[in-house]
């Protein structure tokens, strides 16, 4: 399972945009909604069990917007799990590393992954991998895609991608880079969705759009952006995601579904009867 997520934070116009370009390897899969009185988001996969667990993606009442991105299996707990416990209970970025940190000093672990964070004023990452971590603070911008970039942990992950094709590895550390690339050039948010949208040099696995290269390999299946404005209320920002099913290339545009915190049944619904099916 791969993916592709990242976060700019846009002080000029009071925003905070969260993104991830969801891969699967079927078009058969529908993502699920979670929508709870504080939070928003879209349910995680555990790529063990094949279980819907925990969040892949997601925004609560305060602003505070999470993904996470995977790199290795193991028979630990997903990481969607945790990204569930921050959105539910962390009020921005630094009380969810916080909270990350109390969880892993007690000994806990995840399967290895990265965890993508930002509140209106400072974005960071967390890289997992059993007892380790390492945490990326950015007051603007960060990314990342199937590998770690900052744990020692290349050769481990490449013997275990291997078995997913001879390239698994050098095609993600390709897509971050492209990202990086373009991730510097962001200004607004339709640079986001252009990001999104992006092949580089050729559609592919490498191609932060990414396109199948045989039966059973992964693909952009759903793209994600959650746009979280400050500019009327910082105690309670106006928060906008917006969904493309398929590879957003081919999508004419994204299906934009206005969120509502506290969330009762009405808003929930309303929510659910517009997500793209």
């Amino acid at each position: 399972m791969t993916s592709l997520a990242g976060a700019v934070i846009l002080p000029e116009l009071e925003k905070t945009v969260l993104f991830k370009n969801r891969d699967l390897t079927t078009s058969a899969h529908s993502d699920e909604l979670f929508y709870d009185v504080d939070a928003f988001g879209i349910k995680g996969i555990d790529p063990v069990t094949g279980q819907v667990s925990g969040i892949a993606v997601g925004v609560n009442r305060y602003g505070l917007v999470a993904a996470n991105t995977h790199v290795m299996s193991t028979q630990e707990p997903s990481y969607h799990v945790l990204t569930e416990q921050i959105l539910m209970f962390a009020k921005d970025a630094e009380d969810a590393l916080a909270m990350v940190e109390d969880h892993l000093r007690t000994g806990r672990k995840y399967q290895w992954g990265n965890l993508i964070l930002a509140d209106s004023d400072s974005a960071l990452v967390v890289e997992l991998a059993g007892e380790q971590h390492n945490i990326e603070w950015s007051p603007k911008k960060v990314l990342r895609s199937s590998h770690h970039i900052m744990l020692d942990t290349e050769d481990e992950v490449r013997q275990y991608t291997s078995r997913f094709g001879p390239n698994f590895y050098d095609a993600s550390v390709k897509r971050l880079d492209r990202g990086y690339e373009l991730i510097r050039r962001v200004d607004n948010v339709k640079d986001v969705f252009d990001l999104l949208r992006d092949h580089g040099e050729a559609k592919g696995q490498a191609s932060i759009c990414m396109h199948p290269e045989g039966d059973g390999t992964p693909f952009t299946a759903m793209s994600y952006v959650i746009e979280v404005d400050h500019a009327q209320d910082s105690t309670r920002p106006k928060v906008v995601v917006h969904v493309a099913k398929g590879n957003p290339c081919q999508v004419p545009s994204y299906t934009s579904i206005p969120l509502l915190f506290p969330a009762d049944e009405e808003i929930v619904k309303r929510a659910a009867q517009i997500y793209p099916k």
